[in-house]
């Protein structure tokens, strides 16, 4: 094992640290409270984004209890909580209602950390990404797109010098995650087949050290929707207690 892969060893029990500690400070009592997370190993994390914008504001139960006491409507992202690991059953309902959208198992491993991201299919539809932790290298940051726009065909994202960041992503994909430069940098998503962007986001900051998600969402073709539905990009902060 080589110098990098040490250094990367000893970086992801960091992060799995701090993602405990920052867990437990939210009182995500509906997975594991202070006492149980005391004496139950070992646990798993796992984050929630909202990407379906047909879907209304959502109700989040586990093992038919109530997880989420905030709102999670489309574009809203709930960070890592704490979970028992094995057979979890997820479901999500529109709040105050008793019907469910979806009904979802997950199998959580020790010690990984996951994002579920919500789409729009002929249902609602989970995404669910077991996330990899690797040390940016130095003065980068890490970024990953993820598509989760129902009605843009396959993009590839750029940066102001129309140097090529992603490429070839369809709806419903997520890219691995890339080191990019840091600072305030310009992005501009194209579709694979056209030479126009479709949407662009100016002064996106990116620090040294930090994960980032970038979410494509909303339609390139809203008709009569509200302003939010429009096609936008997302930056998500991951890990934000590191």
């Amino acid at each position: 094992m080589n110098y990098y892969s040490i250094m990367n060893m000893d970086w992801n029990r960091k992060i799995i640290g701090l993602l405990a500690g920052f867990s437990l400070t939210l009182g995500m009592s509906a997975c594991l409270n202070d006492d149980q997370y005391a004496q139950l190993t070992p646990i798993a994390y796992v984050s929630f984004y909202h990407g379906s914008p047909e879907t209304e504001n959502l109700t989040i139960t586990v093992d038919n209890k109530i997880y989420n006491h905030q709102s999670f409507e489309f574009g809203t992202y709930l960070d890592y909580g704490n979970f028992y690991t094995g057979n979890r059953q997820f479901s999500f309902r529109p709040a105050h209602a008793a019907n469910s959208l979806l009904d979802t198992a997950l199998m959580l491993k020790p010690d990984i950390a996951y994002s579920v991201f919500l789409k729009e299919g002929e249902q609602l539809e989970p995404l669910v990404v077991e996330d990899s932790l690797y040390r940016p290298e130095e003065g980068k940051a890490l970024l990953r797109l993820v598509h989760l726009s129902p009605d843009t065909p396959e993009v590839m994202l750029l940066n102001a010098e129309e140097e090529l960041l992603f490429e070839e992503l369809a709806f419903g994909e997520v890219t691995s995650y890339q080191n990019v430069g840091q600072g305030n940098i310009n992005l501009r998503l194209k579709t694979v087949a056209g030479e126009e962007a479709v949407v662009s986001a100016s002064n996106v900051s990116l620090d040294a050290g930090r994960i980032y998600t970038l979410v494509v969402r909303g339609y390139q073709n809203p008709g009569g929707a509200v302003n939010k539905k429009s096609l936008s990009l997302q930056l998500i902060r991951n890990y934000p207690n590191f």
